[in-house]
Formats: structure tokens, sequence, C-alpha cells
């Protein structure tokens, strides 16, 4: 049976979507990753990649296993660190995974203060990569996430409500509506977008293409990503243009600008979300603290001074 390096080796092709990068990501040469690849779609018993016409994709069989392996990374990787933080003494210990924008402002804040007023409390900084992390949440991986989206948590989850933030349109900065205070979305009827698979897998598929409709236009979508990094990266290359919730505190990537629509475009949440009825006692400081720290993210800079504590 494989072992977690079988996963590794496997998730880093997955990702470079090329065996000459990842063989290189992994310190090992590319004619030793084939032949470990090959192994492992021996042992399963079918085809983990389609190499037809110089690309590499993913297989059905492969989709599956990459869907898992993910899962699986992670909880070891959860795993490793709990086992150390025992080791080494540590008083209460916080699972945190998330791909929201939000985790580059909000969850450091948070963690921030968190430290502070429990400073033998461990805690974990989970990447679920392109996996949900409700999911993980669900099956006990994690302590808390954030999810941004009408996501239906079920009975099993509960939430908080961190911020609402507007859709808005992203683009280049060398766009022809770059300069544009605010963007008609009638404007747009034309233009290439990109979008995220996240966009279906929680939901708000209908939310982020909502402006579009309206103005009577379907958005021709000529790629879509598996990350907003990379949708980003896209949009300052020129590919394409988005929508998505205002990000611009998030995210300052050069190249890209963030711009009002007209209409406005409709709203949506970013919450904390854990288990219901989970008793570890440092969820609830930590999700206070998320709270605060996007209370204290919208206020306007000279008003910041002398507020935190």
């Amino acid at each position: 049976m494989f072992e977690l390096r079988d996963l590794e080796r496997f998730m880093a092709v997955v990702a470079h979507r090329n065996f000459g990068r990842a063989a290189r990501s992994l310190g090992m040469t590319q004619p030793a990753l084939s032949r470990r690849i090959a192994v492992l779609e021996r042992e399963l018993g079918a085809p983990l990649f389609s190499r037809a016409h110089r690309q590499i994709e993913l297989t059905r069989i492969g989709d599956v296993l990459a869907r898992e392996a993910r899962a699986v990374l992670t909880q070891a990787s959860l795993a490793d660190r709990a086992m150390h933080d025992a080791v080494s003494g540590a008083t209460g210990h916080l699972r945190v995974a998330t791909r929201s924008v939000g985790r580059f402002r909000l969850i450091p804040e948070a963690l921030r203060r968190l430290r502070a007023s429990h400073p033998r409390v461990a805690v974990s900084v989970a990447d679920p990569m392109t996996g949900f992390p409700l999911d993980l949440l669900r099956r006990g991986a994690i302590d808390v996430t954030l999810v941004r989206g009408p996501v239906d948590l079920g009975e099993r989850l509960c939430s908080e409500r961190l911020r609402i933030d507007q859709v808005v349109v992203v683009m280049s900065t060398e766009h022809r509506l770059a300069n544009e205070a605010v963007v008609n979305v009638a404007d747009l009827a034309e233009e290439r977008f990109v979008e995220t698979v996240s966009l279906r897998a929680y939901g708000y598929y209908d939310v982020m293409r909502d402006p579009a409709m309206r103005a009577g236009f379907i958005p021709h979508v000529v790629q879509t990503l598996d990350s907003v990094d990379n949708l980003l990266i896209c949009v300052a290359a020129g590919i394409g243009i988005a929508f998505m919730h205002d990000a611009s505190l998030e995210l300052a990537v050069p190249g890209i600008v963030f711009r009002p629509l007209r209409p406005p475009g409709p709203t949506v949440e970013l919450r904390a979300v854990w288990r219901a009825g989970d008793r570890n006692p440092v969820i609830a400081p930590f999700v206070s603290y998320l709270v605060l720290a996007a209370q204290y993210e919208r206020q306007p800079a000279r008003s910041r001074k002398g507020t935190k504590k």
C-alpha cells in the first residue's frame, strides 16, 4: 500500500502539472519521480494522469485520489504538530485552516490576541490546499475555518458573521476601465472572465454571476482556476477580469485594481465556522478575537490608534 511520501509526490505533480517542476520541488530527478508515480498507478490498478496532447491532466481516478490525499496530508500535518505540542507541554490546542483571503489579515490579528491571552495554547495553521475545509471541520481534523458565501452549514456546525463585502470587479491596471471610479456592468458584456472552482463548491456561483445576469449577459469565461491566488495572477496578466468580493484590504497585488459596480453588486458574508458542541475551550476566545479583528480592519486608519488591546 502507498505511504504518505507517495501522496506527497503525487500531489506535487498535481500542483505543478509538470513532472520536471514537481521533481525539482521535491529535490529528486524526473525519472525517479516518474517511476514512483508508475508504481503508485500499478498498485492502484489505474492511471492517475492523462498525458494526451502533452498536457498533464488528472484522470477520474486521479481526481478522487487528489481529493482524499489533500485530506490525508493535512490530517498528518496536524497530527504531527499535536504530538509535538503534547511533548513540549503546551496546554490547549487550536487547529485553523482556510482558503479564504481573510487568512492574510484576520487570522494573524486574532492569533496575536489569542497568544497574548492564552500564552500556553499551541496553534496549528494548516493549508487545506484546494480541498474543502468544511469537510475537514466535520471530520474533526480542524477546529475553526473561515468561509465566504451562502454555504449551508447544517446542524453540526456553528458560525459567527465577521463582515459583509460587496461584489466588485477586479481587473488589470492596464485594462481600459481601470481608471474608472465605478464600472458600469453593461460595459463588461464583451470582456473575457476568469473564475475559481470554489464558485460552485461553496454555493455562491449565482451571487458572483448576479451582476452579469441582471445586465443581460453571461460572462465569457476563458479559464477556471483552483484558487483566488491563481485567479489574481491571471487578472494581473490581462488574461481576464473577474467578479469577486472586495478584497482590496487583504490583497495588495501589483498590477490589479478593485472597482465597485454600477448598479452595485450583491454582498457576501465572511463567517467563522466551528463544530456545534465542541468542548475545545480555545474556540470561543479565538472567534471573539476574529470578530474584533474584523471590526478593527474596517476602521479608518486614524481611529485605529489606541484601539488595540
